[in-house]
C-alpha cells in the first residue's frame, strides 16, 4: 500500500487506536487485566504498522531482539558520531558543520561519516537546522535534547512508563514505545518524557530510533517476548496491507472487549 493510501486508510484506525491504548493503560490494574489480551494485541498491531511505515523510509529493522542486540552492540562510526554531534551540540549555543566536525574528529565538514551521523542525529529530531552565516549553516540541538528538563506530572508519568517499558524488553524502537503509549512518534509529552530519561541514564539512545538500557544491564538480558520479532514486516507484504487488517480487527477487538468490561 502506497504511504497516501495508508494515510488513508489508516490513520483513522491509528488514531483511535492511540486513544484506546491511552484508556487502556488509564484503567484500575485489575479492569486492565480483565482485557490484557485484547489490549495488547491492540498496541502490537499498532506497532507493527509503524514499524512497516519506518522500514519502507530507512530500510529493514532488526528481525528479532538478538538481532537488535548485536546492531546497538557494534554500531557504525556513524552511529556513534550521531552520539558525539549531541553531545557538543548541548555544551554549544549553536555551531557549523565545519565547527562540529573538528570537535567530532571528522574530516571536514563534507566528511561522509559526519553527513550520516548528522542525517542519524536529525532524523531521531535531537539536532536542527538554526541559521545561514557566511561560515555556512548553523547547526543546534532541537528543543527534546536541550537538556532543558520538562517537570510535569503528566511528562513524569510518561517517562516512568518508558523506563518500564524498555526495562521488560531491554531494547525497543521509536514505534515501540510510541505505540506502546497510545501517542505520536513526535508527541511533545512523549519527546520530553524520553529526554528526562535519557538525560537521567535511565535509558539509552542507541541511534536509528533504537533506545535500550545502558549496555551492561543488557548483559544475560532476557526480554519477556521478542517485540522486534512480533512487530517486524512480513517479507510478502510490502505493501502494509496484511498489517493495517490486523490493526483495524485489534482495534475492533480492544474497543468491544473495553465496552463489554463497563
Amino acid at each position: 500500500m502506497p504511504l497516501v493510501l495508508y494515510a488513508v486508510r489508516a490513520l483513522p484506525t491509528m488514531k483511535h487506536g492511540y486513544s484506546l491504548i491511552r484508556k487502556w493503560n488509564s484503567l484500575p490494574p485489575a479492569q486492565r487485566a480483565e482485557v490484557q489480551e485484547q489490549g495488547r494485541r491492540a498496541a502490537v498491531a499498532i506497532m507493527a504498522v509503524k514499524v512497516a511505515v519506518t522500514a519502507q523510509d530507512s530500510g529493514d529493522p532488526p528481525a528479532s531482539w538478538n538481532a537488535a542486540l548485536e546492531k546497538i552492540s557494534h554500531p557504525g562510526p556513524a552511529e556513534e558520531m550521531a552520539k558525539a554531534v549531541v553531545a557538543y551540540l548541548q555544551k554549544v549555543s549553536e555551531a557549523t558543520a565545519e565547527e562540529i566536525a573538528a570537535a567530532v574528529g571528522a574530516v571536514g565538514k563534507d566528511d561522509s561519516t559526519l553527513k550520516r551521523a548528522m542525517g542519524v542525529a536529525r532524523a531521531d529530531g535531537y539536532i536542527r537546522k538554526v541559521g545561514v552565516t557566511f561560515r555556512g549553516i548553523k547547526w543546534d540541538t532541537t528543543e527534546w535534547a536541550d537538556l532543558r528538563l520538562l517537570d510535569t506530572p503528566h511528562v513524569r508519568r510518561l517517562e516512568d512508563e518508558i523506563v518500564a517499558f524498555v526495562s521488560d524488553f531491554g531494547i525497543a524502537s521509536l514505534a515501540h514505545i510510541s505505540g506502546e503509549l497510545g501517542l505520536e512518534d513526535d508527541a511533545p509529552e512523549l519527546r520530553a518524557a524520553l529526554e528526562r530519561a535519557i538525560a537521567g541514564d535511565e535509558i539509552s539512545w542507541y541511534g536509528n530510533g533504537i533506545y535500550g538500557l545502558a549496555p551492561d544491564e543488557l548483559e544475560g538480558f532476557a526480554p519477556q517476548r521478542d517485540l522486534w520479532a512480533e512487530t517486524r514486516p512480513a517479507e510478502e507484504d510490502k505493501d502494509l496491507g496484511a498489517a493495517v487488517a490486523e490493526l483495524e480487527e485489534a482495534v475492533k477487538g480492544l474497543a468491544a472487549a473495553m465496552k463489554a468490561d463497563r
